[in-house]
């Protein structure tokens, strides 16, 4: 099969969320014994006392009272799905699962990298860093275990891979860390799976994982719009999936990462670093993280590293991007298992979702949900989802967790044939009602246009409760055009149509949870682009996931 314009039968090309980064020192949320991790004063976004250009005293995940208390995600299995891990790191080696990685190259249990994949291991160190050892620096859950599988070893996918990827070790693996996607960022496309593996592979996982309390998988957001791209996460169809966590990324300050992508299907965020402009040149603030010991890695490599990174080249400040957030909330994950291992994937999102801090207080987004009776509020935000992480929150809460019911669904279609109205300052807008009264948990939206420039669109859907979910943006479909320094990427409009379109596409949206699924529910579209590109509405459908309240 193939999903890109030059690939084909049997693969996928995979994009990495990772761009280029820098560095940190401090103790604002606890004392800490950091006597053990030399280099654990440069990392800001587990202890941000403003130290450094960028950042901001307490912006971090407040995890210093999580270890504190002795919780450091010891006996949970994490699975890190990337181009490879470098199993005998000196910071890495002690957490590493005997005979639980997967090399896809060899068909063995190791899926060390001789060179150049070095994503995987940045990934590790920031989730499972050893702690207190003499080395280096320390993971969100230093203690937890952990295994890769270098699915992305050589930038292609076999179908078969995928799933094996999503489903290996399911009665062990807690929590499946994925910094990748396989949609290219920054284009604006919605481009639609041409198979089910990772789909099937996913659902076994939540259906069955760990002895059916479901594998609690966390996906980057995505990094599409850096560089004047226009991306939103809803246009990937595995981060606006009801089984992953769409993890998005905040700077130092705790602001939206400018690259971090925006969407209705967002969970909640987490450090990610920045590059920005400060005193008349570019500062990198990244996560200091493993890199592939000696100078194999990004360490040392012109095309990768940073300024002032560190001498020590199995070590790197090179790590930015919602690659760099999506550990962090994994590793919440990690110390979440650890203190409940009963919790069920469901019950772990919940958990994240109504303990997450509200950073940015001044960002016009911000909202709140209006709760089913007897139902938590949420603050929401297409740029935040539901805040930024809080480990200690997460994990005392999840210590006297009880978990919710069995999942239900509502689903309710419509199939009306009417045009769009072609950017006259009119839109075009549809309802169902819906009798089931649900606690609402997550909510699905098939769209069917046959518009020529999707990009055109705003997509809107409308709660009973008038809880809005700005499911599409009008927006430019774009192209890649090589930049002017090797390795940089610029985009141009996509003139005529887009290459993918709505016809059709699966929206996702987090913003309702907690509230009541029962009402009329509005679809509002409005065709704001070019004069000229227009098309209809064919069908869509409501699907509502919850429980009973």
């Amino acid at each position: 099969m193939c999903i890109k314009r030059s690939w084909c039968v049997a693969s996928l090309f995979v994009t990495l969320l990772l761009s280029g980064c820098g560095g940190g020192s401090g103790s604002s949320n606890g004392s800490v014994d950091n006597a053990g991790d030399p280099l654990f004063a440069d990392q800001w976004h587990l202890d941000n006392t403003g130290q450094f250009v960028g950042t901001r005293s307490g912006e971090d995940i407040n995890v210093i009272p999580v270890w504190n208390d002795g919780v450091k995600g010891a006996g949970v299995l994490v699975a890190v799905v990337d181009d490879g891990l470098q199993l005998g790191h000196e910071d890495l080696a002690a957490n590493i699962a005997a005979n639980k990685s997967w090399d896809y190259r060899q068909s063995d249990n190791d899926p060390s990298p001789a060179s150049e994949n070095y994503h995987g291991t940045f990934v590790a160190g920031v989730l499972g860093a050893r702690d207190q050892n003499g080395l280096g620096l320390r993971g969100v859950a230093p203690r937890a275990s952990l295994a890769g599988y270098n699915l992305l070893w050589n930038n292609t996918v076999l179908n078969t891979e995928l799933y094996d990827a999503m489903t290996r070790n399911l009665s062990e693996v807690g929590v499946s860390s994925n910094s990748w996607g396989l949609s290219v960022d920054g284009l604006g496309e919605a481009e639609p799976p041409t198979d089910t593996f990772w789909h099937d592979g996913v659902e076994r996982g939540v259906l069955e994982g760990r002895g059916g309390k479901g594998t609690v998988y966390v996906w980057a957001a995505g990094n599409g719009r850096e560089d004047g791209g226009q991306d939103n996460s809803n246009y990937d169809y595995q981060a606006n999936n009801r089984h992953v966590i769409a993890v998005c990324a905040v700077d130092g300050r705790g602001q939206r990462a400018s690259y971090s992508e925006v969407g209705a299907n967002l969970w909640l965020c987490a450090p990610g670093g920045a590059n920005f402009l400060s005193g008349g040149g570019m500062v990198s603030l990244g996560l200091p993280t493993t890199d592939l010991m000696g100078a194999a890695g990004c360490n040392g490599d012109p095309d990768c590293q940073v300024g002032g990174d560190y001498q020590n080249r199995s070590y790197t400040r090179a790590f930015l991007g919602t690659s760099a957030a999506t550990p962090v909330v994994s590793g919440v994950v990690a110390l979440m298992l650890q203190v409940n291992p009963a919790l069920g994937w469901r019950d772990v999102r919940l958990i994240l979702a109504q303990t997450a801090r509200r950073n940015d207080s001044l960002d016009a987004d911000w909202s709140l949900t209006v709760p089913h009776t007897g139902q938590p509020q949420y603050s929401i935000n297409h740029q935040y989802g539901f805040g930024v992480v809080d480990a200690a929150a997460a994990v005392a809460r999840a210590k006297t967790w009880t978990n919710v019911g069995p999942q239900q669904i509502v689903e309710r279609s419509v199939a009306n044939v009417q045009a769009i109205p072609d950017n006259i300052g009119t839109a075009l807008q549809q309802q169902v009602s819906v009798s089931a009264d649900l606690v609402i948990e997550y909510v699905e939206i098939d769209i069917n246009t046959n518009h020529i420039y999707a990009g055109d669109l705003e997509i809107v859907l409308s709660a009973p409760s008038g809880t809005d979910s700005v499911l599409a943006e009008t927006h430019d479909c774009l192209i890649e055009v090589p930049g002017q320094t090797p390795g940089q990427v610029t985009y141009q409009v996509r003139f005529g149509t887009c290459a993918y379109g709505y016809n059709p596409w699966t929206f996702g949206s987090s913003r309702h949870l907690g509230e009541g699924s029962s009402g009329v529910w509005r679809l509002t579209l409005r065709d704001q682009g070019n004069q000229g590109s227009s098309g209809d509405l064919i069908a869509w459908t409501l699907r509502i996931y919850g429980r009973a309240p």
